[in-house]
């Protein structure tokens, strides 16, 4: 073989390794938390709908298990299994029995009886296929349809919720005693996570005002709320009987905080302007120092009409503290932002495991916890980013500009990590506008830079010096390739 040939092959070989890593990097998506629910049943179950398989085609061996084989498949390692569990979240047990309480008392009959599961079972499935639906609804007008409710989503709801809360008071922000208008309340999650908050707390007060416009579900807040709340520095003040968009003649009291939790998307008849305008006539309530808190589901459709609806909101005079900063000046393009948090895995509470059962459990544990969400006030200073040194830095506006090039960077994190089991990939802005900007880390680096940027929160603010700039075509965004020069170092203002 003469020299021309072997340099032609080698050329080559090179070429097809680089396109095959350029194809593993952008092989980007949002993870599935099948493991985690594997952990939770005790055994595996793989996920015939896994989002790598049209990156990664398998091939089955003699060695390898086979779709529809039934060998069976090998334990996890208890120890594995142990840390999984102790990292899951749960809501308080005394809130636990207060709900199965509300659902014994309202039955006349004990939790275990099949025939009020199998009834909470199909009101379950009747309420994922509304959400599903491509106006997403859900009807409750009867009591099952709020056991169901409790039984399937709440439990996600609360944590969520609790978790912003904790957030918030992390920013020193929060005050003390708070009085808060919850819309669209159901059967009073958002005053329960409140609550569950201000026990841990031990300091302050809170009020609490809602609006609910099902009878059912203000039934059960009026159950709830109070029973979990007694002993707390908790006073439950009203709950109207209204509808959110026609009935926003309240009380002239002024509120810390005016919440609004998986409501918006179920408001399909309404459009973005309709759903500001709304927005602000509840935020006349608002104190000068108070807060908006908007969350939605994370999936892609709910998430970026958030993302959409904040802009509109910001326009009308709102500002924004969280999860987004605009850091550099610029146009931020919300449309096509797809960004959410994601928490550990819940621990199934005992009633999710009653309907679970012993088959097709998966259709009733739910254990994901995805949310997107916003916060805003009504003052320009409360989250300001002008202290931020940015010298040196380059907007993502201009990452264009720099591609090939190493750059330093201050952007927000806005995903969980959606990567691959070679790359960790996170969505980052910096609110100047531009491509998508994604921060790609390969996983065989294992410094201590690249450990903060893995386990940094979703939303913090953080500056990357070291690295280099790609243009993913196929994706059309920009993606920062991480190395062992890399450096991360969170930003408090």
């Amino acid at each position: 073989m003469d020299i021309v040939t072997l340099t032609i092959l080698f050329c080559l070989t090179k070429c097809h390794g680089v396109i095959r890593l350029k194809k593993e990097m952008d092989a980007y998506t949002c993870r599935q938390s099948s493991f985690i629910r594997s952990m939770q049943l005790g055994k595996i179950q793989m996920s015939t709908e896994s989002p790598f398989k049209k990156f990664y085609k398998r091939k089955y061996t003699a060695g390898r298990k086979k779709p529809g084989d039934k060998r069976s498949i090998p334990k996890i390692d208890e120890n594995i299994r142990k840390k999984i569990q102790e990292k899951m979240l749960k809501i308080p047990p005394g809130l636990e029995l207060v709900i199965e309480k509300y659902i014994e008392n309202k039955t006349g009959k004990q939790l275990e009886s099949p025939g009020t599961l199998e009834r909470i079972r199909q009101a379950v499935l009747v309420q994922k296929a509304g959400y599903w639906n491509k106006n997403p609804h859900a009807k409750y007008e009867r009591g099952y349809d709020v056991f169901a409710y409790l039984a399937y989503q709440a439990p996600g709801y609360i944590i969520q919720f609790h978790h912003i809360i904790q957030k918030l008071e992390k920013t020193g922000l929060l005050p003390d005693n708070i009085r808060v208008l919850d819309l669209g309340s159901g059967p009073g999650v958002v005053p329960l996570a409140l609550t569950w908050f201000f026990k841990e707390r031990k300091k302050g007060a809170l009020k609490i005002d809602a609006i609910e416009r099902s009878e059912e579900f203000i039934e059960a807040f009026k159950s709830l709320v109070p029973e979990f709340a007694k002993g707390s520095p908790v006073n439950i003040e009203h709950i109207h009987h209204a509808d959110i968009m026609t009935g926003y003649s309240i009380n002239q009291d002024l509120y810390n905080l005016i919440t609004c939790q998986n409501v918006l998307a179920e408001l399909s008849d309404y459009d973005n302007r309709e759903k500001t305008e709304i927005l602000m006539k509840y935020c006349s309530s608002l104190t000068e120092d108070g807060f908006l808190i908007l969350v939605e589901p994370a999936e892609l459709r709910h998430s970026t009409s958030l993302r959409v609806l904040q802009r509109e909101l910001e326009r009308s005079g709102l500002y924004l503290v969280g999860p987004c900063r605009y850091i550099h000046e610029g146009e931020c393009v919300p449309a096509g932002c797809w960004s959410f948090a994601e928490l550990p895995g819940l621990k199934p509470t005992r009633l999710m495991l009653l309907l679970a059962g012993e088959d097709e459990g998966y259709r009733f544990l739910n254990t994901d916890i995805k949310f997107s969400y916003s916060i805003f006030s009504k003052k320009p200073e409360v989250m300001t980013t002008s202290r931020i040194n940015r010298t040196g830095t380059t907007p993502f506006r201009d990452l264009k500009d720099n591609i090939g090039e190493f750059v330093n960077v201050i952007g927000t994190k806005m995903s969980p990590d959606i990567g691959t089991r070679e790359f960790s990939v996170f969505l980052f802005c910096d609110g100047s506008g531009g491509l998508k900007v994604y921060l790609v880390a390969p996983n065989s680096l294992k410094n201590d830079e690249i450990k903060k940027l893995k386990m940094s929160d979703y939303g913090e603010l953080l500056k990357i010096s070291g690295v280099r700039v790609r243009w993913n075509k196929k994706k059309n965004s920009i993606n920062l390739i991480a190395s062992s020069g890399t450096q991360v170092s969170a930003i408090h203002k």
